[in-house]
């Protein structure tokens, strides 16, 4: 059987809703040529670390109590079309926000909640949600014999009658020897759905996990890292998985700019910033680096009366991952370095070409 040949994009679009670390991800397969059947809405959505209203507590308020010095773009979760998935990467109030996630339904639609493992259990302490609403991210090891290191998969519906199934892939990476827990990562792959111009062909079986049978041949790629981690924490998951999805160049590392450091007895580092990811944007040739966890907030406490922090704008990160050429003082190569206000997107994309199959 001969497939028709057809092209297709597939784009990413990031929106910041609170100019801190909680964004909004919008993955979507962008069909050059109309298929020849009616498509469902064929946008997968990711919400990232949520944090809309109310302050964050850490421990005790005299310990530190943060809030918002300008607004996010929503006070409201309900405010936003229902995402496919919200992913929480740490259990600091400010990333797993007890009031903002419990404006999401307790049983019922689609949305599931992934966390880290320290994050699940927080939020199943509140006893709001039904059992089923929350997963647990497993760390990622590479270290166990003859097993492959764990990765949450989530299957896409192709968008059409003969077309192959996408899938979206989330890793949890903690860094090791990290006792404040604040150095970890999320990665996020997607790989389209497709549809088929043929409308006789019947619907494609779901294809196995692995990177050689599905239809694309490339996806996309997220490090969601607020607070920053090492790259020698993603190396093994850059080198064992990103690479088999044929992940890379990465598509947007969500980073901190600012560094900030508290005594050893306060923390130490609480956010690595542009020093810490600088070798991460570099080596894996991200497209985008955008700032995360770098915006304005009211913070007051005992965690704060020792922090010293250094400040990297956007000229000054983008004059290193992206510096001008010589000959053409007017264009830079290299990293787009990015800094959203609260409401603010980007959008990202991909062209993909598939010939026929026979």
């Amino acid at each position: 059987m001969i497939l028709d040949h057809y092209f297709f994009n597939m784009s990413l679009t990031i929106k910041h809703l609170n100019g801190d670390a909680s964004f909004l991800l919008s993955f979507m397969p962008i069909p050059q040529i109309p298929p020849s059947t009616p498509q469902s809405s064929s946008a997968f959505t990711i919400l990232l670390d949520p944090w809309l209203s109310g302050p964050s507590k850490i421990y005790h308020s005299k310990f530190s109590v943060s809030t918002h010095k300008s607004p996010p773009c929503v006070t409201s979760l309900r405010e936003l079309p229902e995402p496919d998935v919200v992913v929480i990467s740490q259990n600091k109030t400010d990333h797993c926000h007890q009031e903002t996630l419990t404006q999401l339904p307790r049983h019922g639609g689609k949305t599931v909640i992934l966390a880290e493992p320290a994050a699940a259990k927080m939020i199943r302490g509140w006893k709001y949600f039904a059992e089923e609403k929350v997963v647990t991210l497993p760390k990622w090891d590479d270290s166990r014999l003859c097993k492959p290191p764990i990765v949450h998969r989530i299957p896409i519906q192709p968008l059409g009658p003969g077309g192959i199934m996408g899938e979206v892939t989330i890793t949890y990476l903690p860094q090791k020897a990290d006792i404040t827990g604040l150095h970890s990562a999320i990665g996020i792959t997607y790989r389209a759905p497709t549809a088929s111009f043929d409308s006789s062909l019947p619907p494609t079986p779901p294809a196995s996990p692995t990177a050689s049978t599905h239809a694309c041949d490339r996806a996309l790629s997220v490090i969601f890292s607020p607070h920053g981690c090492s790259y020698k924490t993603l190396s093994p998951y850059i080198a064992s998985h990103l690479i088999s999805e044929a992940a890379l160049p990465l598509t947007a590392l969500l980073h901190c700019f600012d560094r900030i450091e508290n005594p050893w007895y306060l923390g130490g580092n609480i956010c690595a910033g542009f020093p810490g990811g600088l070798e991460i944007a570099q080596k894996l040739c991200a497209k985008a680096w955008i700032s995360a966890h770098d915006g304005d907030k009211e913070t007051t406490g005992l965690a704060t009366t020792k922090l010293t922090v250094e400040r990297y704008d956007r000229e000054k990160v983008e004059s290193v991952i992206s510096p001008r050429s010589e000959k053409f003082p007017d264009i830079r190569t290299g990293t787009e370095a990015v800094v959203l206000k609260a409401g603010e997107e980007i959008a990202l994309s991909y062209s993909m070409d598939f010939g026929s199959d026979e």
